[in-house]
């Protein structure tokens, strides 16, 4: 008998205007700083901040960690490391594609299991001992799913190569799955991660798996 395991996340949110429950999240957990987690694109084009904005208006205490590149290093974590830690932060905020949320997810594993601190034992399924620090993940390109699944992905520049990361404790708690956000993108790039989502939904409806969840 075959046995298959599903994680999901806690709770999704969809829809325009979905980042509003970004506040509501923090205030019901009882958060109290954020470091949000972005790149410097997403910042000078004001995608990012439309959330800031949020944490800002509801008067929630952050910092923002805006050093995250397409196929974030083993670098980046831990300056990303090092901000959280400086920062006091007690949840991440992720904003952005598959690199932002992938590096949160690395942080926040690091941060509540700091045996791990050179990010490339993380490789694989290693069996962290704690649950990552809270991460409310919203996603400004589509396709990845970085925001519910329990993968990321870092490069190891010195020896040219990425290595995939597999541990249920470093999925988001909360994923805010908002249009304006995707609106936000370059054309080029809001069409093609949009094709990206469109196959996946092809391939969950012609595999011989399919099942109630894939349609």
């Amino acid at each position: 008998m075959t046995v298959n395991r599903m994680i999901l996340n806690e709770t999704s949110y969809f829809g325009k205007g979905a980042i509003q429950e970004v506040a509501n999240e923090a205030r019901k957990r009882d958060f109290k700083k954020a470091l949000v987690v972005t790149d410097k694109d997403l910042i000078r084009f004001e995608v990012a901040t439309k959330v800031v904005d949020v944490l800002k208006n509801a008067g929630l205490e952050y910092e923002v960690y805006d050093g995250i590149v397409p196929n974030p290093s083993i670098e980046d974590v831990q300056a990303g490391v090092k901000a959280c830690q400086a920062a006091g932060a007690d949840y991440l905020v992720a904003i952005g594609g598959g690199s932002p949320i992938d590096t949160a997810k690395a942080i926040g594993i690091i941060v509540e299991n700091p045996e791990f601190a050179d990010v490339v034992s993380l490789e694989g399924e290693v069996g962290t001992k704690n649950p990552c620090l809270p991460i409310l993940a919203v996603p400004t390109t589509s396709g990845t799913a970085a925001e519910v699944t329990i993968n990321y992905v870092i490069t190891d520049k010195a020896n040219q190569r990425k290595f995939v990361c597999v541990d249920p404790h470093d999925i988001p708690v909360v994923a805010f799955i908002d249009s304006d956000m995707m609106m936000g993108m370059p054309k080029g790039l809001c069409a093609s991660t949009g094709m990206d989502a469109l196959t996946h939904a092809i391939e969950g409806f012609i595999t011989k798996g399919a099942w109630e969840m894939t349609d």
